[in-house]
């Protein structure tokens, strides 16, 4: 039974993240990883490496609708691309240094940065 709880709460978390990276363009971080540490357990790190796991899925479904209303600079996606293989790689490997306590404080801290840069404009 636990299981199949699992299962719904996981895909229930799936899709609320999809929609939110279809609306946004972002997702994984800012909603992925809070819900499955909190409704999931996830351990920090973990949630972490499987919110990176599921981008590249999310990207293939979503890139074609974006795509098609020609809402893609495919030249500085390029360019953005090569930049962040390589930044994640590195940080990766930083985020296995960091204990679960501090990672998830410095991650709330980002949020909240970067929430107050939105509204702020």
């Amino acid at each position: 039974m636990e299981r199949r709880r699992n299962i719904g709460v996981s895909m229930l978390i799936g899709a609320l993240d999809g929609l939110f990276s279809g609306l946004t363009g972002a997702g994984g971080g800012a909603v992925l990883v809070p819900l499955l540490v909190t409704a999931l357990k996830v351990p920090q790190h973990s949630a972490h490496g499987t919110s990176l796991a599921i981008i590249v899925f999310i990207a293939l479904a979503g890139t074609p609708v974006y795509a098609q209303q020609g809402a893609v600079d495919w030249t500085l996606a390029a360019q953005l691309t090569l930049g962040s293989m390589v930044g994640v790689i590195v940080g990766a490997k930083l985020m296995l240094r960091i204990p679960a306590n501090r990672l998830r404080r410095g991650f709330g801290i980002f949020l909240v940065l970067v929430a107050a840069r939105m509204l702020i404009g």
